[in-house]
Order: C-alpha cells, then sequence, then structure tokens
C-alpha cells in the first residue's frame, strides 16, 4: 500500500467487495424461482442447522435482522423448503426446520456453493484466508460495539424527552 492509502479507500473496497458477493451469488445459485441469497441461506441452515433453528439465533449468527431473515423464510416456506415446528414450551416460538423438498435438493445446493466458494477464494492461500477471517471479526466487533453505544446514546435522549416532555404537562 502507497503513502496516500485512506480509510476511504479501504471502506470503498469492502463495499466492492460485498456488491461483487451479491453479483456472484446471483451468477452462480440464482434459479428460475429464487433468487442466489435466498439458495445460499438455505445452504447456511444445511450447513449449521440440519435440525432447524431459531429466527432469532440466526439473525445473530449471520448478522441480518429480524424483519429481512423473516421476508425470506416466509417466501422459501412458500416454496416448500422450509417450515415451522412448534416449540413445546411456547407455541410463539417457531424453529425454523428444513422439509424433504430442501434434503432432496440440498445436495445440488450445497455443491453449488462450494464450487463458487472456491472460486471466489482461489486468490488467497490458507493462512490469508484465516487472516482475513480475523480482521473481518475484529471490524465486526467494531462496528457492533459502534452500534451498540450509538443505540444507547439514542435511549438516552428518548428518555430525556420524555421526561421533558412530562415536566412540560
Amino acid at each position: 500500500m502507497t503513502g496516500d492509502f485512506q480509510t476511504e479507500d479501504l471502506i470503498f473496497m469492502m463495499k466492492k467487495i460485498s456488491l461483487n458477493m451479491e453479483v456472484q451469488l446471483k451468477r452462480c445459485l440464482d434459479r428460475r424461482d429464487m433468487s442466489g441469497t435466498q439458495v445460499y441461506f438455505m445452504v447456511y441452515i444445511l450447513r449449521h442447522h440440519p435440525g432447524g433453528s431459531y429466527i432469532t439465533d440466526m439473525c445473530r449468527e449471520i448478522g441480518v435482522s429480524k424483519a429481512t431473515l423473516s421476508v425470506m423464510v416466509k417466501k422459501l416456506r412458500e416454496k416448500g423448503y422450509l417450515r415451522f415446528q412448534e416449540s413445546q414450551g411456547d407455541v410463539r416460538r417457531k424453529k425454523i426446520v428444513p422439509t424433504e423438498k430442501l434434503i432432496a435438493e440440498g445436495n445440488e445446493f450445497l455443491k453449488q456453493a462450494e464450487q463458487m466458494e472456491s472460486e471466489i477464494c482461489s486468490g488467497l492461500d490458507q493462512r490469508e484466508r484465516e487472516q482475513l477471517w480475523h480482521l473481518e471479526q475484529k471490524m465486526l466487533r467494531q462496528t457492533a460495539a459502534e452500534q451498540k453505544t450509538e443505540k444507547e446514546k439514542n435511549r438516552r435522549l428518548q428518555h430525556e424527552d420524555s421526561l421533558s416532555t412530562t415536566k412540560a404537562v
């Protein structure tokens, strides 16, 4: 890197990588009735939660909002790939479980995902992949801490506003 290197360049590069990843998902995994992102989410379920998991847990794991994941789950349920399984202790809490259809088509999804992942990471050796993973984890922790601080600040401001409103009344 040169002396001209700016943090802005790093941020834009990460955004560019993210956009390129979306293109790869679309190119490698898109189907007539599903997006590449939907297929890759099912690959995630097959790899990490073949017995099912709860939406809240998966939101934390993959870093998307509950609303975003709920929409994706709804679409995949309509297509017959996922179903809900009610919890015995709490009928409101439902586990997302792969259907027989997903299990039957899962090997093909896994094969396509592995090929795509191999293409994307082919320019990095194992040591570089591990180093990148650690750096990404570090950046995620930092952004999560900043988001938490911002939420706490907003809560304090809202609380102060409500106290001011109460005093005015």
